[in-house]
């Protein structure tokens, strides 16, 4: 299964808005998930990540940071397996790869 909401967080760009929705059941609008419906934080994260690359014929070469795979990353502003649940939408990267390359700095970490 693949990350992906039909809640009112859909149309909202911006994945952690929906792995919130996941993690936390709260829509921007309306009633809250039942609770036997949420799923956990490392369970989201494979949705749009592992699962997605399957999804899409591509986890021989993404999905997963694993040697010979494409190393994508991002290094985030806060630690999404600790915060509150509510906050995930918040989530900022500070420093973002893409096929090796530094394609995001917002300089607050020190360069090397």
């Amino acid at each position: 299964m693949a990350g992906g909401t039909d809640s009112t967080r859909i149309g909202v760009a911006g994945v952690w808005h929906s792995i919130q929705y996941h993690v936390a059941g709260k829509p921007l609008a309306g009633v809250r998930r039942q609770d036997d419906n949420l799923i956990s934080r490392e369970a989201a994260l494979r949705m749009y990540t592992s699962s997605a690359a399957w999804l899409s014929f591509a986890e021989g070469d993404r999905g997963s940071l694993t040697p010979g795979k494409l190393a994508d990353l991002a290094v985030l502003d806060q630690p999404y397996l600790t915060m509150p649940a509510k906050n995930i939408h918040t989530i900022k990267s500070l420093l973002t790869f893409v096929d090796g390359r530094t394609v995001h700095d917002v300089g607050e970490l020190p360069a090397h």
